[in-house]
């Protein structure tokens, strides 16, 4: 196992991921722009279908990245286990990284047990459309349920009750902190542990944090986008294919949208995407940018409250920041795998 071929099918798994995450997040926005805050109450609309489909389609994304990350390592019988587990992953509320992590472990289970598991010329047959899949989704449920969900999961609530604790502090400072771990892995386990108390909190007609929430998703895309467009040397000519694609779904307020970019190159992205993020939070509640709606971006700021100058600042600002900070830490972009020449390989051999 060497690292530059993890890395190919984490992207590989990222690749068909992406035209999922587009698909949810623009039917959303749309279903939010036309509906409005009472979107979801309204389930006969029009407006309803779209958001609703979009949610559906949202709630596919760590299991296509899960499963095809399995099929870039092992090929089809990886598929439905790699699902398998990627639902799990979504069921338990650790998002992509349980994805990637999960999709990775069940392929190179599944090509152990392809290489391994003696069997009569007879049975071959079935290995690939029965054998290997159920070997394979026996694992996902013991993966998922023994070791990953709990893992994940337990470091995602300690996270949760430490943010839930700063709710009656300084309003900026919650606006730091949410941009903070929203900025860290945009949209995975550390981004939910905010983005779940932004949630509840609407609940109880606070609605603040959401509308920050909903300004700090649009700027690491946009972001990511613009400085792909402006600065083509530091990103890869298949980063740069994607900067329209990532605006756009900045825009829609997907900030999965930008996971290629800071997959490929976390060391130098994260830290901007951190800091534009935790300025952007701050911002938005500075001047009480509200949202009685979870989802939407730009689509969302009709039912949104002191969008002007709040809302439009606080994005601005947080897409300046993170695109000069972009700037210092990126370096000029090598084509391909960049792991490709590096001598972090290592071997994993299991007898």
């Amino acid at each position: 196992m060497k690292l530059k071929d993890v890395y190919k099918h984490i992207l590989t798994g990222v690749g068909y991921m992406i035209p999922v995450i587009c698909l949810g997040g623009i039917l959303q926005s749309f279903g939010t722009m036309l509906g409005g805050a009472t979107v979801t109450n309204n389930t006969e609309t029009f407006a309803y279908m779209l958001y609703n489909g979009g949610s559906l389609a949202m709630s596919m994304v760590v299991p296509t990245l899960a499963a095809y990350t399995a099929y870039s390592i092992c090929d089809r019988p990886g598929i439905a286990p790699g699902f398998v587990v990627g639902l799990l992953s979504v069921n338990k509320n650790i998002g992509f990284i349980g994805g990637i992590i999960g999709g990775l472990l069940v392929g190179y289970f599944i090509q152990f047990v392809k290489e391994k598991l003696p069997l009569p010329a007879s049975l071959k047959s079935l290995l690939p459309l029965l054998i290997l899949p159920i070997f394979g989704g026996l694992f996902s449920v013991l993966l998922m349920n023994y070791v990953l969900g709990p893992i994940l999961g337990g470091l995602q609530q300690v996270l949760i009750d430490l943010f839930t604790s700063m709710t009656s502090g300084s309003k900026v400072l919650f606006g730091i902190v949410l941009g903070v771990l929203m900025g860290v892995d945009l949209g995975g386990p550390v981004t939910k542990a905010g983005t779940t108390v932004a949630n509840g909190l609407v609940a109880d007609g606070i609605i603040g944090p959401e509308g920050a929430k909903v300004c700090i998703g649009c700027v690491a895309p946009i972001a990511l986008g613009i400085s792909a467009l402006i600065e083509k040397k530091k990103y890869t000519e298949e980063e740069r294919e994607q900067a329209v694609s990532a605006i756009i779904l900045g825009s829609a307020q997907v900030g999965e949208g930008g996971l290629p970019f800071l997959i490929r190159d976390p060391l130098h992205v994260m830290p901007a995407t951190i800091i534009g993020s935790a300025v952007t939070g701050a911002i938005a509640m500075y001047f009480d940018v509200g949202s009685s709606v979870m989802m939407g971006g730009f689509f969302a700021f009709p039912v949104m409250e002191n969008v002007w100058p709040g809302a439009f600042l606080a994005i601005g600002v947080g897409v300046i920041v993170t695109m000069i900070v972009l700037h210092f830490t990126k370096k000029e972009a090598k084509e391909g795998n960049p792991f490709e020449d590096s001598d972090e390989d290592f071997e994993v051999n299991i007898e």
